[in-house]
């Protein structure tokens, strides 16, 4: 079996903002979105995981929240697209708050199998490239433990794949800034071991600036 560490980056400049931000090589991280990172580190850590691999999406932010990890564990750092951020279309670069009564935007914020206009990524489509990442590596190192940077529906389609993505309720589970997600892939496929939200518990009351 392998096991699989995703993490949710740390806070960006663009979180602050609320604005979508998928285009390369994006915003970087706060203050905060910093401090979140080191305690990612903290967090292998504390839970004695040393990866064999670290792979990032390719943009700043995840980079950023990588960082620390590599540097305390040595593990090899590598950049994988298949991470990127989801596409988001026509939505570039416009903050959510402006959106509140755009019915087309909260359809896709209540369920991310809704797809954005012009062209934007369906949380099927985010966890078809990560099933497809995650099935390479298992063949490739079947017994490793490997961590990913990504983004928010990076981590959601991982959850998509246990049938973990809502709660009890039907509610999506929430996956803030350095949620981890530890999966664990068997031969027959993934299970989910823990979503972790502690460091965003941790960090939410410090200021961001």
């Amino acid at each position: 079996m392998a096991d699989f560490f995703l993490v949710r980056h740390g806070e960006s400049l663009a979180n602050l903002d609320r604005r979508f931000d998928a285009t390369l090589p994006g915003a970087p991280l706060s203050p905060r979105g910093l401090r979140q990172a080191e305690l990612v580190a903290d967090w292998f850590a504390e839970n004695r995981v040393r990866p064999s691999l670290i792979l990032t999406s390719p943009f700043t932010r995840t980079r950023q929240t990588a960082r620390p990890l590599h540097r305390r564990s040595g593990a090899a750092l590598l950049g994988a697209d298949l991470l990127r951020e989801t596409a988001v279309g026509d939505w570039e670069g416009r903050s959510s708050r402006d959106m509140v009564d755009d019915p087309v935007y909260l359809a896709w914020r209540d369920d991310p199998e809704e797809a954005p206009p012009g062209g934007g990524e369906r949380l099927s489509d985010v966890a078809a490239r990560l099933t497809l990442l995650l099935a390479r590596l298992h063949r490739l190192a079947p017994d490793a433990a490997m961590t990913l940077f990504t983004h928010q529906h990076g981590l959601r389609a991982a959850l998509s794949l246990t049938s973990s993505l809502r709660d009890a309720h039907g509610l999506l589970r929430p996956v803030p800034n350095c949620a981890i997600v530890h999966l664990r892939w068997w031969s027959e496929g993934p299970e989910l071991v823990v979503l972790d939200q502690s460091i965003h518990e941790l960090t939410r009351d410090v200021a961001a600036g």
